[in-house]
C-alpha cells in the first residue's frame, strides 16, 4: 500500500454515509422573502452535516431544509447551514452543510 494512505489519519468523529448522488429536495428563503424549492443532488451525509450539489451557489451561513425520500412515507427533513461552498463545473456547485 502507499506509504502516503498508511499515514493518513480519519479525524471525523462520525460515520459517513455515502448517498450515491440521490436526488434529495431543498428549499431556502432568499433576502426578499420568497421560499424557494428545488430538486438537488446528495452527495454525502454524516451526522452533524451534509454535502450536496446544485445549479447555483449558496452564501456561507444561508439556512437550507433538505427532504429527503420526498413525496414518500419516508420523507425526512432536516435543517442545515451553508459552510462551503465551491464550483466543481460550470453551473455546479458542491454546498456543504452543518445540520443544525
Amino acid at each position: 500500500m502507499d506509504q502516503s494512505h498508511e499515514d493518513f489519519e480519519e479525524r471525523r468523529q462520525s460515520l459517513r454515509v455515502d448517498m450515491e448522488a440521490e436526488r434529495i429536495q431543498i428549499s431556502w428563503t432568499d433576502g426578499l422573502g420568497v421560499v424557494h424549492t428545488d430538486d438537488a443532488i446528495c452527495m454525502d451525509l454524516a451526522r452533524r452535516g451534509v454535502l450536496i450539489e446544485y445549479k447555483q451557489a449558496f452564501t456561507l451561513g444561508e439556512l437550507l431544509t433538505v427532504t429527503f425520500n420526498p413525496n414518500t412515507d419516508k420523507q425526512n427533513s432536516i435543517k442545515a447551514q451553508v459552510c462551503r461552498c465551491s464550483e466543481c463545473a460550470p453551473h455546479r456547485f458542491q454546498v456543504a452543510m452543518q445540520i443544525i
